[in-house]
């Protein structure tokens, strides 16, 4: 059947007849489709359709439809892959927002059933205490889909010793490329005379050429290239498994999975071992895999360089190897180590070689190989770390060959790159350095991969070990399968005959197919959207540009803060990386710039809250709230602020405006009748506690200058502390002035931070403006400024420098400090009285980010009798004033499901945070007063 290509008449009216039929969502919105035009690879293809199903019905419909429009069909994960498999040009199956659930989970069995969106840290999370875990631990794991590591056949850094993904799948659902849906467990008890017709093809396929196929594979272990037709057939039944397992969806798209777990080993030990050349390394490996190492990671002197690393390198080393053992017995597992470490010094592999004992100091190695990876994506400069030639696998007995030849190659065609991975399976990720807007770059990604892929066949390699083919490798499984490759084209046609299903990928032998579809090529053009809102020394375009969609920000666990919007959704619109994949259509002219001011594009962009996790987070440190925060200001700049978002950035105007009426105020306030009404006229919720002003402000309550102290700081109480909670700004001078502090608290303004998330940049700078006005010479005296809201502490570190100069920014910022960490670091202590209570205290997303993000809970630790609990939660759901809104209420409430519920069971007499906005969802939530941590500290301070 011919494809027919996407053009805007396919999705006009054929796509309505998919939507009436399906119980999930479709999307053919040009914003929906452009956000899954990528993954985590150098590639980019926009689908004519998203569909989001709901149940397997769904996938088989949606597959039965596109056999009859001639459409293609592409299953989509994490959409983390490294090689471009889940990108196509017809409908991506996006299994994330709703087929996402674990199913059944059977600890006695040692088994559980899930569909294919379910996470592999979710699982984990899940496990946690059980004493099982399920061994397959890609990088990606927090992240990455059941679904995606069984159609790549994932394994991990522990794969030498626990094997890959198809060693542990029991059964699936499968629907074919007709539209069929066959259960593999069902298929593997029929007797071959009952099974359908393409199936008994299959069989005999294996059959005839039983010698061929066994023969035609590289005498590897890890080999994720092709199809696996070995052992198809056993004991006359068909067992489809470890085929479908690394089929990329090409064979039909999984519904649902089974799978085994195995017990978890109760103790590990690691020896560190440091080389001085790769020849070194590799035979020492040799000796040490007859010992069962559960892994060996290697890390080269290129990556710790590049990495900024290099110094923890000893003198004349070129690479560390990192040798992990695991047992059920910690006697055992200790010898193991000790007899590897005694080894490798003895034969003279190296003189430096260390047993890791303490949890410490395995975590130290361990955190450093996880560090310097992601800190490669930080690199300054247009040239960027490429997924390109990363996953070869040759025999561990040919690898310093691999590696003397692979440097010859690299440095032929000057080429910077990195050598990292599980070196114990004779697979090395080798990441080059390409600037793929270059032509010249751009014309040796094929030199590279070409040159490559002819080194590791001469070695009798793999050219995918772990990640699959995708649109990087499938070219070359021609030559690497010569002898059945016709077997991978007829094996495909059985179950795809109309191929339909992700037609690119695998049996498809386009020898330039690496080089199309790139994000970013040689015609990539950067397009004129008009004048920045904020300040951007770093550019905004190159901002942009520097997320690679790892999809780490769509972790859903509490593995990272990153997104609370996106972990209650799930929706691929909230998620951190869709505001750079919009803002990237944009900057590159794939999406007219109109569509900057379109409903669906601002939704994208309201979804960020501004909590900065994700940016903390981010392996490249990629600004997405500031890129959020530049879009809502074009926006606003255009077609100015709604009443709702004037109302709640002015809490300074409101609190200076009403105070003085609050006693009148105050029962309209509370009425159910005239909040209904706030709500239809101004959009903030009526469910949500009114905001009371007391009559007197904190500026009428404290002095502008305290006493004469042996320091000088300024307090920036915010509008929190001035105007609703004045008695924070009271304790917290207080205790300032005990410290022996002169305090300035000089006439203020709001921060700017509410003004900013709503998009009022040039309003926000006027309040920046003012406060530095108002400060005057104060600034140059103060030693430090103090905050006690974490909101206002990160506007004034962070969010001025989108507002101001350079210089003044970097003068506020180097002298911002939080209270708790002022009292910390004081001394004398305060002397305090010994009290008996419990506190539960809940970390704020905008203390996180900070430096000390633990300065509260280690200010109250320090006084005598009190026990603090910090709730190990995300964020409270308030999000600043997002919560306020009526729309947001409901998910606002369920965000703070966690935080409430271990709150309210915590036993603790009060919960405590820096927050004001916390503080008002925990109030209003729980079932607990709720108190500034600096309101604790005052009232036992001992004068």
């Amino acid at each position: 059947m011919k494809i027919s290509k996407p053009n805007d008449s396919i999705h006009a009216t054929p796509f309505d007849e998919l939507n009436q039929r399906i119980d999930g969502t479709v999307h053919t919105e040009p914003l929906y489709r452009y956000l899954l035009s990528t993954d985590g690879s150098i590639f980019q293809v926009q689908p004519v359709a998203v569909v989001y199903p709901k149940t397997g019905e769904d996938v088989s419909a949606t597959i039965d439809f596109a056999c009859r429009q001639g459409i293609t069909v592409h299953g989509r994960g994490a959409g983390s892959g490294l090689c471009g498999a889940a990108l196509g040009a017809g409908i991506v199956l996006d299994f994330t927002r709703f087929m996402n659930r674990l199913v059944h989970l059977d600890p006695d069995e040692r088994t559980f059933e899930c569909e294919p969106g379910y996470r592999f840290g979710e699982l984990e999370a899940k496990l946690g205490g059980s004493g099982l875990f399920f061994p397959p631990d890609p990088s990606s794991g927090e992240y990455a889909t059941f679904g995606g590591m069984f159609g790549t056949n994932a394994s991990g850094a522990h794969s030498v010793k626990y094997g890959n993904t198809a060693d542990y799948v029991l059964d699936a659902d499968v629907v074919t490329g007709s539209a069929e849906t066959i259960r593999l467990s069902e298929i593997r008890s029929c007797s071959p005379s009952r099974l359908p017709a393409y199936l008994q093809q299959l069989s005999r396929l294996y059959h005839d050429h039983r010698e061929q196929i066994e023969n035609a594979y590289p005498p590897i272990r890890y080999n994720s290239s092709g199809y696996n037709l070995r052992g198809l057939v056993h004991d006359d039944q068909l067992d489809l498994r470890r085929l479908f397992a690394g089929s990329e969806g090409t064979l039909g798209i999984t519904t649902r999975l089974k799978f085994r777990l195995i017990d978890k080993p109760t103790h590990d030990s690691l020896v560190v071992a440091f080389f001085k050349d790769i020849r070194t390394a590799s035979l020492a490996v040799q000796q040490v895999l007859p010992m069962d190492p559960s892994g060996i990671e290697i890390m080269d002197k290129s990556l710790l360089t590049f990495a900024r690393m290099s110094e923890k390198l000893p003198a004349g080393i070129d690479n560390v190897l990192l040798i992990e053992f695991d047992a059920f017995e910690s006697a055992a597992c200790r010898q193991l180590a000790e007899t590897v470490r005694d080894m490798l010094l003895r034969e003279g592999f190296t003189d430096q070689a260390h047993l890791a004992v303490s949890a410490g100091e395995k975590a130290k190695f361990w955190e450093l190989r996880k560090a310097a990876v992601p800190t490669l994506y930080k690199l300054k400069g247009r040239k960027r770390i490429l997924a390109l030639i990363e996953d070869a696998a040759v025999p561990i007995e040919h690898l310093h060959t691999y590696v003397d030849r692979l440097y010859q190659i690299l440095e032929r065609n000057r080429v910077d790159f990195v050598l990292f991975g599980h070196i114990a399976k004779g697979l090395l990720h080798t990441r080059p350095l390409l600037d793929l807007k270059d032509p010249a770059d751009l014309e040796k990604l094929k030199i590279l991969t070409d040159q490559v892929f002819e080194l590791v066949h001469s070695l009798g390699g793999a050219i995918s070990g772990e990640h699959g083919d995708g649109r990087i490798r499938s070219a070359y499984l021609r030559r690497q399968y010569p002898d059945i490759y016709a077997l991978f084209t007829r094996t495909r046609q059985l179950f795809d005959p109309d191929g339909i299903l992700n037609p690119e990928i695998i049996a498809a032998d386009d020898p330039h197919q690496m080089q199309r579809h790139l994000r970013f090529g040689a015609d990539y053009r950067q397009a004129e959207i008009g004048p920045n809102r904020l300040r951007w020394p770093e550019g905004f375009a190159d901002e942009v540009e520097r997320c690679h969609g790892c999809s780490k920000c769509t972790t859903v666990t509490l593995a990272t803060r990153m997104c609370p919007i996106f972990k209650f959704t799930r929706d691929e619109t909230a998620s951190p990386k869709a505001k750079a994949n919009v803002l990237r259509a944009l900057i590159s002219g794939s999406i007219e710039g109109r569509a900057l001011y379109e409903k669906l594009f601002q939704q994208v962009i309201t979804h960020c809250v501004n909590c900065g996790s994700c940016y903390t987070e981010c392996p490249s440190n990629v600004n997405i709230p500031k890129m959020a925060l530049e879009a809502r200001a074009r926006y606003v700049a255009r077609f100015g602020s709604s009443i709702e978002d004037h109302l709640l950035a002015n809490v300074e105007l409101a609190g200076r405006g009403t105070r003085k009426f609050a006693g009148l105020l105050a029962p309209v306030a509370r009425s159910q009748t005239a909040r209904r009404i706030l709500e239809k006229t101004t959009g903030i919720s009526a469910r949500r506690d009114p905001v009371i002003f007391p009559f007197r402000s904190l500026f009428e309550r404290v002095p502008a200058t305290s006493p004469a102290g042996a320091g000088q700081v300024i307090y920036f109480a915010g509008c929190y502390a001035g105007y609703i909670r004045p008695e924070i700004g009271e304790a917290a001078v207080k205790v300032l002035n005990h410290l022996g502090l002169t305090v300035f608290t000089p006439p203020q303004h709001c921060c700017g931070l509410p003004m900013i998330s709503k998009g009022m940049a040039d309003r926000a700078a006027d309040r920046v403006a003012a406060n530095l006005g108002k400060w005057g010479e104060m600034l140059a005296r103060a030693d430090q400024i103090v905050v006690t809201c974490s909101s206002c502490g990160l506007a004034l570190m962070q969010e001025w420098a989108y507002l101001v100069d350079a210089d003044t920014a970097a003068r506020v910022r180097e002298k911002v400090i939080h209270i708790s960490r002022l009292v910390l670091r004081h001394a004398p202590k305060p002397t305090c009285r010994s009290t008996d209570i419990h506190l539960a205290y809940h970390y704020p997303c905008h203390l996180r980010v900070q430096p000390d993000a633990d300065c509260s809970v280690q200010m109250l630790s320090e006084i005598g009798g009190l026990r603090v609990d910090a709730l190990h939660t995300h964020c409270c759901g308030m999000a600043g004033s997002w919560g306020m809104a009526a729309r947001h209420f409901d998910l606002s409430e369920a965000i703070s499901g966690d935080l409430i519920g271990q709150l309210n069971t915590s036993g603790a007499a009060y919960g405590v945070t820096d927050c004001p906005t916390c503080r008002m969802q925990m109030e209003q939530l729980s079932n607990k007063a709720v108190r500034h941590p600096i309101e604790i500290l005052a009232d036992r301070i001992m004068e």
